[in-house]
C-alpha cells in the first residue's frame, strides 16, 4: 500500500466499523447549483481545507486535509487527529503529503514511517502507473472534485428564495455518492446523510457541509469543506534531489 493510501486507510482502521446507509428527500430543480459545481470542479486553480470527523462511543477520529491545485499540478497534505489510549497515553496522528507535478507523482512517507536517512519521498512516473490504480485515485480523492460530484447528485433546494445556500439529502444507492465519500470516510457508510452547499457571488461553490450517522446512531459523521483562492497563481516546488527515491523494481511498493 502506498503512503497516501496508508493514511487514508488508517482512518478506517482506527474507526474499525462498517455500516449501510440510506437517505431520503425530494428532488428539486437547482440549475444554478449544478452549473456552479461544474465550474468549480474545472476552475484553473483553487485552495481547499477539508475536515472529516467520525465519532463512535464518544471517541473521535478526525482527518484534516489542506490542498491546492493548478494547471498540471495538485498538492495535498493530510493528518489524522491525535488519539488517546485507554491508559491516557496520547498517540500523535499519522500524517502524509502528495504532489502531482506534471509527469511525476511524489508521495511523502507518513511521519511515523522512516525510509533512508534524508529520503522522505517516493517519486512515481504517472505514465507508468496502471490505469485505475490506487495511487492517482487516492490523491485525487483528497481534492474537492469528488465532493462537488456528490453535491450534484444530492436532492437539494434553496434555503429560501434568492438564497445562495442549498440544503438537502443524499441517496445511499447512488454510485457517485458512494465513490465520492468512500476515501474520505475510510470506507465507512452512514445513514441519514444531509448535505448543504454555498455558492459565492463569483458563481463558484465555496462551502460543502455533510453530516450523517450509522443505523444504530452510535457513530456520527461531520464533514466540512472550504474552497477559496480561486484563480490564484501559485507555484509548488517539487522535493529537491536527495530527498526522494524513484519507484523502481518494486521499491516501496
Amino acid at each position: 500500500m502506498r503512503q497516501v493510501a496508508l493514511v487514508l486507510a488508517a482512518a478506517g482502521l482506527v474507526a474499525g466499523l462498517a455500516f449501510a446507509f440510506t437517505a431520503g428527500g425530494h428532488a428539486g430543480a437547482r440549475p444554478d447549483l449544478d452549473a456552479a459545481a461544474a465550474r468549480t470542479a474545472t476552475t484553473a486553480s483553487a485552495r481547499w481545507v477539508i475536515h472529516v470527523r467520525m465519532t463512535h462511543a464518544g471517541e473521535p477520529v478526525s482527518l484534516h486535509i489542506r490542498g491546492q491545485s493548478g494547471p498540471h499540478m495538485l498538492s495535498v497534505k493530510m493528518r489524522l487527529g491525535d488519539s488517546v489510549l485507554a491508559d491516557g497515553t496520547k498517540v500523535p496522528g499519522m500524517n502524509g503529503a502528495a504532489l502531482l507535478d506534471g509527469p511525476y507523482l511524489y508521495e511523502r512517507a507518513p511521519g511515523t514511517v522512516a525510509l533512508y536517512g534524508a529520503i522522505r519521498w517516493l517519486r512515481l512516473r504517472v505514465g507508468s502507473l496502471p490505469a485505475g490504480g490506487n495511487d492517482l485515485d487516492a490523491v485525487r480523492s483528497l481534492s474537492p472534485v469528488p465532493l462537488l460530484r456528490v453535491l450534484r447528485h444530492a436532492r437539494l433546494a434553496r434555503l429560501r428564495p434568492g438564497s445562495r445556500s442549498f440544503h438537502g439529502t443524499l441517496a445511499y444507492d447512488d454510485p457517485s455518492v458512494r465513490a465520492g465519500l468512500a476515501k474520505l470516510t475510510g470506507g465507512l457508510e452512514f445513514r441519514s446523510l444531509r448535505i448543504s452547499g454555498l455558492v459565492g457571488r463569483d458563481g463558484l461553490v465555496h462551502r460543502v457541509v455533510l453530516t450523517g450517522r450509522t443505523a444504530d446512531g452510535k457513530t456520527t459523521l461531520s464533514l466540512r469543506a472550504h474552497l477559496f483562492a480561486f484563480g490564484t497563481r501559485f507555484h509548488v516546488k517539487p522535493p529537491p534531489p536527495g530527498t526522494f527515491i524513484d519507484d523502481q523494481a518494486g521499491i516501496a511498493a
